[in-house]
């Protein structure tokens, strides 16, 4: 996880804090990048209608064939992901926050440059955005907006507001109430740190287990592994330690290289 600054003072500040807190700032960097699996394309009518979709169609063409492939993703998401996971104590004023996709954390929504990388766009940036809630098997396009969504007070953004506002209570029986995801005044989302705790108690309490051989035979016999059709079997001498696997928590046996999923945060 990319920090800032990027030396040893903010190592040492990192050690120093809870497990919780590591996780959580873990977790919320970990949100903002998206695993390569294909996935198929759908659109939202609440935010993009057909006759809006095929007036842009030409220019998503190529980053839509990469979602669809499975191809990897993480050019066209904000350059931030890559160079600011987390803002820490000594950073520069003008980095607080960088940490955070505020958009992504309210409404669970991504937002996707969709220029191609070249000589005079080496970064690939774009006029428009692609906005997408990005599931396990389905990339569904929200809305379609330019740059103007982040300028606060703008018409643009809060014309995007209402169809993120719409699009979260899509399923929501007319007439009744519903929360947006609830972010803390640090503008972290409390589910992840709630997430984060959860796991912390989870390592307090099975960590004194981990070289106890009867807690490391109910790993494999609650649920028999199979690899290419074959079961993988129970080391001699396991190697375990607590694992993420993209956005689930559990734990690794290094050995085997067989992830044992504790807590997971949402499959994608």
């Amino acid at each position: 996880m990319p920090r800032v600054p990027n030396n040893r003072a903010s190592r040492e500040f990192m050690e120093s804090q809870s497990t919780s807190w590591l996780i959580s700032a873990f977790v919320t960097w970990r949100m903002r990048r998206i695993p390569s699996k294909p996935r198929t394309v759908s659109l939202w009518s609440g935010g993009v209608t057909p006759l809006q979709f095929r007036a842009v169609k030409s220019r998503l063409r190529s980053f839509l064939q990469k979602v669809e492939a499975g191809q990897d993703l993480r050019p066209h998401l904000s350059y931030l992901v890559d160079t600011k996971g987390v803002i820490l104590p000594g950073a520069s004023p003008l980095d607080k926050g960088k940490d955070i996709d505020a958009i992504l954390t309210r409404y669970g929504i991504y937002h996707f440059h969709v220029g191609e990388a070249c000589g005079n766009n080496p970064k690939g940036r774009s006029g428009i955005l692609v906005f997408a809630e990005v599931l396990e098997k389905e990339f569904r396009i929200v809305t379609i907006a330019d740059h103007r969504v982040f300028k606060p007070g703008s018409i643009t953004q809060r014309d995007f507001s209402k169809v993120c506002l719409s699009y979260i209570a899509k399923g929501v029986t007319p007439g009744s109430g519903f929360m947006l995801n609830p972010v803390m005044s640090s503008g972290h989302s409390s589910i992840v740190m709630l997430f984060a705790l959860k796991c912390e108690r989870e390592i307090e309490r099975i960590d004194p287990l981990l070289g106890d051989p009867e807690f490391i035979d109910s790993l494999y016999n609650n649920q028999p592994i199979l690899r290419d059709g074959l079961i993988v079997s129970r080391p001699e001498k396991p190697s375990l330690a607590w694992h993420f696997e993209d956005l689930q928590f559990g734990i690794l046996e290094k050995r085997t290289m067989v992830f044992f999923n504790l807590l997971p945060f949402f499959a994608r």
